[in-house]
């Protein structure tokens, strides 16, 4: 399992890494891969491997931020039955890089619990900024952190300091950096109605080609965790024209540090 992150919450709210982030890139060892590690490297750790099984040991003896997988360098595994393996173990944020445009490509990657598929032929200034949007995703969490609360909805809740949700029955649910996204924005909205484009400026879920569609993929993975029948939700509904809407009340379960009234950033 992935190593966990550390950050620094600023006071304003902000985010601040203390740390540069280390992303792990499969792709063979050629020349336009090694442009991308040297654009990425500037401001981030980055680690290059042409081999899954290479891939997995940094992933288990490190952990990371971000696996950026390029398709091409697959050979002999499906680039689904990586993504479903690592989701086994890791809610690390997943980018593929798919030399082609093909919808239902990303579609099932994304199914299968990646986090983005955007082309790898993209220009080097715009990966390192799509890149830069998926970490700021990653952090997601951290940031929440300045709200000094654990969400509660329908006998579950939600920790944004571990990223964790709990079901009624006290048990941990695994959530991909996605559905974790979309899960928390929810919460923190509960009763409006939110549109798919509005979903992916919370969550940038598909930002690196703003799929409307991607997000329905994500809260149909989402629905299957959090749903007692996914095929009737009663808790994330669909509004007809309008997007989702999250229907239960949600309470905030103040922390310790905000009980006793001291400030947890000083």
């Amino acid at each position: 399992m992935a190593k966990s992150r550390s950050w620094l919450v600023s006071g304003a709210g902000g985010v601040e890494d203390q740390r540069r982030a280390e992303l792990i890139l499969l792709a063979p060892n050629d020349e336009a891969s090694r442009r991308i590690v040297d654009v990425l490297r500037g401001e981030h750790a980055v680690r290059l491997v042409s081999k899954i099984a290479a891939m997995r040991s940094a992933l288990a003896a490190r952990g990371a931020d971000l696996l950026m997988l390029d398709r091409s360098a697959l050979i002999d595994e499906d680039m689904t039955h990586i993504c479903r393996s690592i989701r086994l173990t890791s809610s690390v944020a997943i980018v593929i890089l798919d030399g082609s445009d093909d919808p239902d490509y990303r579609i099932r990657v994304l199914e299968a619990g990646a986090d983005d598929c955007f082309s790898g032929m993209l220009g080097m200034r715009e990966i390192k900024a799509r890149v830069a949007g998926l970490l700021r995703r990653a952090a997601f969490g951290a940031g929440a952190l300045s709200m000094g609360s654990i969400l509660r909805f329908a006998g579950w809740s939600i920790d944004p300091h571990r990223r964790l949700l709990t079901d009624p029955g006290g048990r941990h649910i695994d959530l991909t950096a996605a559905e974790f996204d979309l899960l928390w924005a929810f919460c923190r909205n509960s009763g409006k109605t939110l549109s798919r484009r509005t979903l992916l400026t919370f969550t940038r879920v598909g930002a690196a080609n703003p799929v409307e569609r991607s997000i329905d993929v994500h809260i149909s993975r989402l629905r299957r965790k959090i749903e007692p029948d996914p095929h009737r939700p009663v808790l994330l509904k669909t509004v007809r024209l309008g997007g989702y809407v999250f229907t239960p009340p949600v309470e905030a379960d103040l922390l310790p540090d905000e009980r006793s009234g001291r400030d947890p950033d000083r």
